[in-house]
């Protein structure tokens, strides 16, 4: 199953999990970051830019801001702290990881990661979502699964290709 980035993030917006960033700067973002990057970006990427995500259920979206008095700030470091582990930084996950998108090549639909800050985000430590889509479903309910004491691989019921990311397993196959 394939969810677009678009019809995610309306779903989510009418949830109310989703915020939006103000200005839709993605005519200016997808070429910087294409270019910080130096490399063509993938079409879920472009499209989770063009969607203009603020937060997702409070986990803070990790998109350039254009500033006609500063410019991109650093920005581009912030991009590139994946870079190493051949991704791109998505969304905080609030203790200090990323989540991030794989950029492998040859990679036609890449899944989504979290990198762990302890290992210095040197690699993935588990599959977030099989597609940029899949991933922001399941991360607005992440909490929510958690509160309500969801069983172990609820996350297969809203995205069933999770186990087959190849970089890293599902979080609860760890355990």
């Amino acid at each position: 199953m394939r969810i677009s980035v678009a019809e995610a993030a309306r779903v989510l917006e009418e949830r109310g999990v989703l915020k939006r960033l103000r200005n839709d700067q993605s005519e200016r973002v997808i070429p910087f970051v294409r270019e910080v990057l130096g490399r063509d970006l993938p079409a879920d990427l472009e499209d989770f830019y063009r969607a203009h995500i603020a937060t997702i259920d409070g986990n803070p979206a990790l998109v350039p801001v254009w500033s006609e008095w500063g410019g991109w700030r650093d920005w581009g470091e912030t991009i590139k702290r994946l870079l190493d582990a051949n991704a791109v930084p998505l969304v905080l996950e609030g203790c200090g990881n990323l989540f991030g998108l794989d950029l492998s090549p040859g990679e036609s639909n890449p899944a989504v990661y979290l990198f762990d800050h302890e290992t210095h985000f040197d690699r993935p430590e588990y599959a977030a979502g099989s597609s940029l889509g899949a991933f922001l479903l399941l991360l607005a309910d992440e909490d929510r699964a958690y509160d309500e004491g969801w069983p172990e691989g609820w996350q297969l019921t809203i995205d069933p290709d999770l186990n087959l990311c190849p970089r890293a397993r599902a979080v609860w196959t760890y355990t």
